[in-house]
């Protein structure tokens, strides 16, 4: 993480030096979350998306006509969802967020479309669960449905600290690889985004769990 932050600080550096090129501007939009989880019999666990927002500042350079690279300081809500017919249970992010990407450019007319890749590092600042039953009287559980022994029982702990190092907690840092599509107009871009980590953020032996995020979001470039 810490090489990551170098690099772009030295990528920003590198991009102010040379104006011409140069786009900066913010950046802002949805997320659609969840974490992957595989056991060790690699069958993996159904969820629900989460759905969040990100905000932040992001910078490009034009390399060549139609070859940028970019890079961007966001933060991104991300989690976890389970929903079943009796209740609501939920794992908060709060993270901030380094991507670094390069791109392509196609112009079409006043427009153009770009595609990109590139790996990105973040670290989660703030975290919580959350657990809601169905306040409906109606939509009672049976008597013998327990919330622990379904998929509710990770998200009902509230003795275990939310990251650390125990069974049920959370690494904060994360490090994966992300690609989109953007499709540009003068100074504004609507983008969509996926990015999936490599890090088994969860310290439990059994579990292999990884961030999963779509990103939609809008960019405006206050330089173009």
């Amino acid at each position: 993480m810490k090489n990551l932050f170098c690099f772009v600080i030295s990528l920003l550096c590198v991009m102010l030096t040379q104006a011409q090129g140069l786009h900066y501007g913010f950046t802002g939009g949805l997320t659609a979350s969840t974490i992957i989880e595989k056991s060790d019999i690699n069958s993996k666990i159904e969820k629900t998306l989460k759905y969040g927002y990100q905000a932040g500042v992001c910078a490009e350079f034009d390399l060549l006509n139609v070859v940028y690279v970019g890079t961007a300081i966001s933060f991104v809500s991300k989690g976890d969802k389970f929903k079943d017919q009796f209740a609501v249970s939920k794992a908060n992010f709060g993270c901030f967020e380094v991507p670094v990407y390069f791109g392509y450019k196609i112009p079409l007319g006043n427009f153009y479309v770009s595609a990109n890749i590139g790996p990105y590092s973040s670290i989660a600042i703030v975290g919580s669960r959350s657990f809601k039953a169905d306040a409906d009287p109606e939509n009672e559980p049976p008597f013998e449905w327990n919330f622990e022994e379904t998929g509710h029982e990770a998200y009902i702990d509230n003795n275990t600290e939310f990251f650390g190092d125990d069974w049920n907690s959370f690494k904060r840092f994360d490090s994966g690889i992300s690609a989109g599509l953007k499709l540009g107009y003068q100074q504004y871009q609507l983008s969509a985004t996926y990015s999936r980590g490599f890090v088994d953020i969860r310290p439990e032996e059994t579990i292999k769990s990884n961030n999963s995020v779509l990103n939609i979001s809008l960019v405006y470039f206050i330089k173009y």
